[in-house]
């Protein structure tokens, strides 16, 4: 053994050099999608953990945003969509002691990277709104004018909920929210109505109408696919 060491050195120290310097691949989280499946939709319900979001009485926009973002889910996968959820439970993205606008940034960006890290292609976050200047409910889809695609499949899917029953026709609209600015791919933050209109409250607490609201929206996702 002490003879064969000098003649093994050299070659255990050529081994090391290329060890140490040879790039490591990274590694990249990515969601096993089946190859006919036409689209990774990242489904964000808003909101969660330290944030409820807007808050109507006992009613909080982030579990109203995740019950829809859950129907979402399973509509999509019925479509042989694939999709994926920010968050399946009451949590938030911001390391512990953040505050305010800073707690909120961080959040959004964890968001924003997982759409990237899991090459999405696709990403619709979902919100409730509150307004004492509003007179009239109805879901509003939002996008980022930056992206043509964006536009195309934020009217589909405005076009669709107006086959809700007793929807108000809004249009989509064009909007610079941080998380509509910072994406590459399409898209879109949905409104589904407003928690403090008793109208839209009642139906936005019923699973029966979550479900209805879920399923036009992957159905507009689809339609924006077939158009493709």
């Amino acid at each position: 053994m002490k003879r064969f060491w000098p003649y093994a050195l050299p070659f255990f120290l050529i081994f090391l050099f290329a060890f140490l310097v040879s790039p490591l691949s990274p590694v990249k989280k990515t969601l096993t999608v089946p190859a006919k499946w036409p689209a990774y939709v990242m489904i964000d319900p808003g909101h969660g953990g330290y944030d409820p979001g807007v808050l109507a009485d006992d009613l909080r926009e982030a579990d109203l945003a995740l019950s829809i973002g859950k129907e979402l889910q399973k509509a999509l996968t019925n479509q042989k969509i694939a999709a994926a959820m920010t968050r399946t439970t009451d949590t938030d993205f911001a390391q512990r002691g953040m505050k305010g606008t800073t707690a909120k940034r961080a959040d959004l960006e964890r968001r924003i990277n997982m759409a990237f890290e899991q090459g999405a292609t696709m990403y619709i976050s979902l919100h409730a709104n509150v307004s004492a200047l509003a007179s009239r409910g109805g879901a509003e889809v939002f996008y980022s004018d930056d992206l043509p695609e964006a536009k195309k499949l934020a009217e589909i899917i405005q076009k669709k909920l107006h086959t809700l029953p007793g929807m108000t026709k809004r249009e989509a609209k064009p909007a610079k929210y941080y998380l509509l600015r910072n994406q590459n791919i399409p898209t879109l933050i949905i409104e589904c109505g407003y928690l403090n209109i008793p109208s839209d409250r009642s139906k936005l607490t019923s699973p029966p109408y979550q479900r209805q609201l879920a399923q036009v929206i992957a159905e507009g996702v689809q339609e924006y696919l077939n158009s493709k």
